[in-house]
């Protein structure tokens, strides 16, 4: 399709609306397991903390895919590998439709080394979005993560609930767990090719003559590392894409099988506290690009978000589903909302011509979380039988991040920073004050919840 005649703000538009199509289907396809997993594991009879080893699994080839992508990218075209991205996705469900466990592992690794298409959808809106409007429009691509949590949240059940009457046999056929994978699969293998025609304008800017090379990954991640503004852009995809892969991969299990909620009350929680993200995600981008910095707007979406996890650790049977709900709404708001105005910033702070590559180094970090926190939170869940205990420690980095973002970028060691910080706080007048503040805090919010929600 040739789209080089029209308008500016129409090519724009349609990178957006692909972009954040191809983003919400990628996400269908990250909550489909999770979603799952306690049916799957009464059907193996194995332990649920299960789901952390896949996704420990999943997000180990995503790191090794976000390291590399920004070479492969500029090769192939950012929408090809948007494309392939989908097909992988769709595969690794197909995978799990088979119903043969010792195949998961494979599943999980074409899962996550679809993991690219980020990076990809930022280097197209890189090259079509006016750097003013970066904020905003990245922000609003990357409602397609509650877009498509909304879409799992409501589709899943009505799949598992499916009947299909074959009247020449007279019988009727349910879909379980394996055929709702295998329907969700045929669909995002046609999003795929939905998004064809527009390949041939979009990746007019491949180069056949760039070639992969790992010494180029190493130097797109040292160039992370080394920049002080990249670097703390880097710890907030870390601390808060840990707290999203824990809510992703454990929420709707804590609701089933530790709140005793049925899977159409946790599907619809899940999904009205993902809905709510999508205008978040477009307030934060919106703040980011006009009255605020964005450090502070991330500053701020740290900190809530670690009082977020505090409270969904908080969580037993006695909460009413109410107050589970504004919680969830707190943690999506929050931890499941910062990556618009993340990866606006990171194009912004890029060199030119590398947005694809340094994302999907910072991005990087993302996986790193997502390969460490379910990983830790299912041991935790195995050891303990909570499943609030996780919660409660993963918010901790993002309390840390708070009070880095709420500061000028540090040039220079992190420990450094961090020993001056503890002989700064241990004088007697402010551990009092701190002591006093976190106090009236956590009183503050007893208040409010079991006064008001329960």
């Amino acid at each position: 399709m040739n789209l080089s005649r029209l308008d500016w703000r129409i090519i724009l538009a349609l990178a957006t609306s692909s972009m954040l199509i191809q983003q919400a289907f990628s996400y269908v396809c990250q909550i489909v397991l999770p979603f799952l997993a306690d049916r799957i594991a009464e059907d193996f009879g194995i332990s649920r903390a299960w789901l952390g080893l896949y996704l420990f699994i999943q997000n180990v080839a995503s790191i090794a895919a976000a390291m590399g992508c920004g070479a492969i990218i500029i090769r192939m075209g950012a929408l090809r590998i948007s494309q392939a991205c989908l097909v992988f996705m769709g595969g690794s469900l197909f995978v799990i439709a088979t119903g043969i466990l010792w195949l998961y592992p494979i599943a999980a690794i074409l899962l996550g080394a679809a993991s690219v298409s980020t990076p990809a959808s930022s280097h197209i809106l890189a090259k079509y979005c006016p750097p003013r409007l970066a904020p905003i429009i990245f922000s609003i691509k990357q409602t397609g993560v509650p877009v498509g949590s909304l879409i799992a949240g409501i589709l899943i059940p009505v799949l598992l609930g499916m009947g299909i009457y074959i009247g020449s046999l007279g019988i009727s056929v349910h879909l379980d767990a394996y055929g709702t994978c295998f329907v969700i699969g045929i669909i995002v293998y046609m999003i795929v090719l939905l998004l064809q025609p527009l390949r041939e304008h979009f990746d007019s800017d491949r180069r056949l003559d760039v070639k992969f090379s790992f010494s180029g990954a190493i130097q797109t991640m040292k160039i992370v590392i080394s920049d002080a503004s990249l670097r703390d852009l880097a710890l907030c995809a870390f601390a808060l894409g840990g707290l999203q892969s824990i809510f992703a991969g454990f929420f709707i299990l804590f609701m089933i099988d530790g709140l005793n909620y049925s899977e159409l009350e946790a599907g619809s929680a899940f999904a009205i506290a993902s809905l709510t993200a999508i205008g978040a995600r477009i307030l934060w981008g919106w703040l980011g690009s006009t009255y605020l910095s964005a450090r502070l707007v991330m500053g701020g979406i740290s900190f809530f978000a670690a009082v977020g996890g505090v409270l969904i650790g908080l969580f037993d049977p006695t909460w009413s589903y109410n107050a589970i709900l504004i919680v969830a709404i707190l943690y999506n708001v929050t931890s499941l909302s910062w990556h618009g105005i993340l990866l606006a910033e990171t194009a912004r702070l890029s060199p030119e011509g590398s947005v694809g590559g340094i994302t999907g180094g910072v991005l990087a970090f993302t996986s790193i979380a997502m390969m460490l926190y379910p990983a830790f939170y299912g041991g935790l869940l195995a050891i303990t039988d909570s499943y609030g205990i996780g919660f409660t420690l993963a918010a901790l980095p993002a309390l840390f991040c708070a009070f880095v973002f709420f500061k000028p970028p540090l040039e220079g060691s992190w420990i450094a920073q961090g020993c001056g910080l503890i002989i700064w706080s241990i004088k007697p007048q402010r551990l009092l004050f701190m002591f006093l503040g976190s106090t009236i805090a956590a009183f503050a919010a007893a208040a409010l919840l079991y006064r008001n929600l329960i």
